[in-house]
């Protein structure tokens, strides 16, 4: 299911977004910047240190995210997807989106960070 379009425009078109996983006690660890690549109706992103990357393993652990980006703020599940056809079509958002990131640009294109490959789904 594709996320609102307000949200998806938001997470998917910003240059950065910022994403924050939850602690035990249901309080927000600190905000992390990331970029995000829209495909199709769906918003994808990576940990750039992969599955082992400190947001993404305290995500992982509760299932949920909190993100932010152009006055919009949600909880969002965190789907895996590393099927070829998306890696290969998240691969294609980021170097199109990110032309002059370089270096970062390349490491999100690459493992670790292809291994860490999720679509944003909303929270009910």
């Amino acid at each position: 299911m594709p996320l609102e379009s307000a949200l998806t425009d938001a997470l998917g078109h910003a240059q950065e977004i910022e994403i924050s996983s939850y602690r035990k006690d249901g309080t927000l660890r600190r905000w992390v910047p990331i970029w995000t690549v829209p495909v199709g109706d769906a918003v994808y992103l990576r940990s750039a240190f992969g599955v082992d990357g400190g947001w993404y393993k305290w995500a992982k652990i509760k299932g949920v995210a909190r993100v932010r980006a152009g006055g919009v703020e949600a909880d969002v599940a965190l789907v895996p997807d590393t099927t070829d056809d998306v890696q290969q079509q998240v691969d294609a958002g980021f170097e199109s989106k990110y032309p002059r990131g370089g270096a970062a640009t390349r490491t999100m294109v690459t493992e670790p960070a292809r291994s860490a490959t999720v679509r944003l789904e909303p929270v009910a």
